[in-house]
């Protein structure tokens, strides 16, 4: 029976343990070799054989044979980080938690004092801000400020530049607080002048139709009435916004040195997205533009750095979680546009953002604990005269570190008060 002895051969190759298990129907197969055994009793017993080895082989493909161990999932540090900032404290947490805050912290009896502190430190040993982001550029150029990256050993920029738009980049006028549009060419320029020209004719042609709707409006549509006045008042702003861009952009472009300062500015910012450290970004692209200025916003003078990382390294080892930075160097012209929406954005001529010696700790996820431990820090500091700080209602510490590791003068300080309140008597 040779041809019981091949297929007896054959299932030994498939190599599968459900035959070994039925190796006593395998023994009861290998009885039927005998002479005496009738070829038709041989025949059915190897079909059900076949069977049998069919259904034990097709469960082995399932359940026998061990699948190789998955690749485990990679971990995005970046998303363990922020995972560890949010996590669940289980406990009242930011603003919600009962915490005792040092008076090192808290605002001064004569509210001033805190950003004058800080106006005086820069007045005295800050010689350039970043009024925009050319300037900061410039401040990167000489090295006067150094990168942070968006996720340190101890630290994480947390929201750092996030409300920054992706408009195109703009020269910024303190004087008039309005953006200048920048140019590559002095062509350019002239090209900026006629589309603030033509915003000029658009939004008088737009307030002259509303006016006219609103004069044909009949008495009793009073709703469609009142929307057309607000339509209208919204128009007239518009319309004196755009005048007053045109004017100052005339200014510049009638000025050679101004006109080739918008020139100059571009191409500042031109050159390093072509190369920023080997990242390139396209500044006709607003995603672009707006990434590239997240990242700008991640600077911040070395001395302040030197700080920052020992604060968040100290807070590291104390509950095992990357601290939290809200805020880093803030240009004149980005901190004008927080104004809009945070009231702790100082909006004064010369914001400590802008010096890139201030920076934010996000505290609203921190329980008590975690709080006054990071508070505990910072008044040991400020303490020490190495920094001015206060705990914003916003979920954020603010710190500032003295240019030269000490508080400025008194003398000064009180200098810097007084003008401003000369200013004040001077606008009422």
């Amino acid at each position: 029976m040779t041809s019981i002895h091949a297929f007896m051969i054959l299932c030994s190759y498939a190599n599968c343990s459900a035959i070994v298990l039925n190796s006593d129907k395998l023994s009861a197969v290998a009885s039927l070799t005998s002479p005496n055994t009738p070829p038709r009793r041989i025949i059915l017993a190897l079909t059900k054989f076949a069977v049998l080895i069919a259904i034990a082989c097709a469960g082995c493909k399932h359940s026998s044979v061990s699948p190789p161990p998955s690749v485990a999932e990679t971990v995005d540090p970046w998303k363990e980080a922020v995972s560890k900032v949010e996590q669940d404290r289980g406990e009242a947490v930011g603003r919600n938690a009962t915490v005792e805050i040092p008076e090192q912290l808290k605002h001064h009896v004569d509210r001033r004092r805190f950003l004058a502190v800080q106006t005086a430190d820069l007045q005295g040993h800050v010689d350039v801000i970043s009024v925009d982001f050319a300037d900061l550029v410039s401040l990167i150029r000489r090295h006067a400020v150094v990168e942070m990256k968006q996720l340190g050993a101890d630290y994480i920029l947390y929201g750092v530049g996030y409300s920054v738009s992706g408009e195109p980049f703009a020269h910024y006028d303190p004087a008039t607080r309005q953006d200048i549009p920048l140019a590559a060419t002095e062509g350019g320029v002239m090209e900026e002048v006629q589309r603030a020209l033509d915003a000029v004719k658009e939004s008088t042609a737009r307030l002259a139709y509303l006016e006219s709707e609103r004069r044909r409006a009949p008495k009793r549509e009073r709703a469609r009435r009142a929307t057309l006045l607000s339509q209208v008042g919204q128009a007239r702003k518009a319309l004196a916004s755009a005048k007053a861009k045109s004017k100052l952009l005339a200014a510049f472009s009638a000025d050679p040195k101004r006109r080739k300062s918008l020139v100059a500015e571009y191409q500042l910012l031109s050159e390093l997205a072509r190369d920023f450290e080997g990242e390139t970004y396209d500044l006709n692209d607003a995603d672009a533009r707006r990434r590239l200025k997240i990242r700008l916003l991640s600077f911040i003078r070395p001395e302040a750095r030197d700080l920052l990382t020992q604060i968040a390294q100290n807070y590291k080892e104390r509950f095992d979680r990357p601290l939290p930075v809200s805020s880093l160097v803030r240009p004149v012209q980005y901190q004008q546009e927080l104004a809009g929406t945070n009231a702790n954005a100082a909006c004064g001529p010369t914001p400590p953002h802008s010096t890139g010696l201030a920076f934010d700790l996000y505290y609203r996820y921190m329980s008590a604990a975690e709080q006054e431990y990071l508070m505990s820090v910072v008044a040991h500091l400020k303490d020490e005269g190495r920094v001015e700080a206060l705990r914003e209602a916003r979920d954020n510490i603010h710190v500032y570190v003295f240019g030269n590791g000490r508080p400025p003068d008194e003398k000064l300080i009180a200098r810097v008060i007084a003008s401003w309140q000369r200013s004040v008597q001077i606008g009422s």
